[in-house]
């Protein structure tokens, strides 16, 4: 039986490879090591992100919804006096307003995770969409005097008709409406503007607020994120909002940016933009808000 005879230089370089090979594989499993602890560390944070959110929305719901309820049976000890009546019918309203929205936005947030969502194309009547909004946000406007400035550019009688999702539209017009009148000063502005450019629908929101820092303007389309958190927050909301909004813009294939006002005006602007959509639709009808169509018949319109 014959031996191999293994020089010395042979023998380091072996060792020497080993060593190498083995150094390689301990830097991969830390690398490995690494890269899962920081993804057990995002699913950690989603969770407790995920489970605050729950434990909020629970208020959410149950506060507006309790308060309803509480109102209601007070209706009928106080039927005899009609001022008392008219307020408590007002506060009756702004809290179902407040739960109706909550649920939207949830309901929404729903379909777009579950990538179910579908495009419901009609052509959008935007003047009416935008000026129906503003109507249905006028009483938390008018609790701030916030006044709310939208004058469409066109000659009176002339329609910005739009071939796009209405109900989306609404909804995202909605919540950065909703969020230039919360994070508004006393006695604050929002100026809307809508028009077509690039035969593109562009919206924008001009508000007179507190702005956002620099520092979190990326962070504020994240889900489930507020700039402010915890009982000492000063502001209503879930996080939810603005993250409904970009995921419905980028499901429309538009885009949406936002910038802090320049100058000694304060606030920021959020400037939206959707590309009409190429498919056909009957030309003899169109929508409001997703659930109102009408259909044009010589001079009149009629709805249903």
């Amino acid at each position: 039986m014959s031996s191999i005879t293994i020089t010395d230089d042979a023998l380091i370089a072996e060792l020497k490879l080993r060593f190498d090979q083995t150094k390689q594989a301990l830097y991969d499993v830390k690398m490995v090591t690494k890269k899962l602890e920081a993804v057990n560390k995002k699913l950690e944070s989603s969770e407790q992100v995920k489970s605050n959110f729950v434990s909020h929305m629970k208020n959410e719901i149950n506060n507006p919804l309790t308060s309803i309820l509480g109102l209601s049976q007070q209706l009928g000890s106080i039927a005899s006096d009609p001022n008392m009546v008219e307020m408590v019918a007002s506060s009756i309203y702004s809290e179902a307003f407040s739960l109706d929205f909550q649920l939207r936005n949830i309901f929404m947030a729903a379909e777009l995770e579950s990538g179910e969502t579908e495009m419901q194309i009609s052509m959008v009547d935007i003047d009416t969409v935008i000026a129906d909004t503003i109507d249905s946000f006028k009483h938390i406007a008018a609790e701030k005097g916030i006044v709310t400035q939208f004058a469409p550019n066109r000659p009176e009688g002339e329609k910005l008709l739009f071939k796009t999702d209405s109900d989306k539209i609404h909804q995202v017009f909605g919540n950065l409406l909703s969020n230039a009148i919360e994070f508004n000063h006393q006695d604050g502005e929002v100026e809307i503007l809508a028009d077509l450019v690039d035969s593109q629908l562009r919206i924008t929101i001009k508000d007179t607020g507190t702005g956002i820092d620099p520092a979190n303007i990326d962070r504020i389309f994240d889900r489930f994120t507020q700039m402010e958190a915890g009982v000492t927050k000063s502001h209503k909301g879930h996080g939810l909002g603005l993250s409904i909004v970009k995921a419905a813009i980028d499901l429309m294939g538009g885009s949406i940016s936002m910038n802090n006002n320049q100058g000694d005006t304060p606030g920021c602007t959020f400037i939206i933009t959707v590309p009409e959509v190429e498919m056909d639709v009957d030309a003899d009808a169109f929508s409001v808000d997703g659930n109102e169509f009408f259909f044009d018949d010589g001079d009149d319109a009629e709805a249903f």
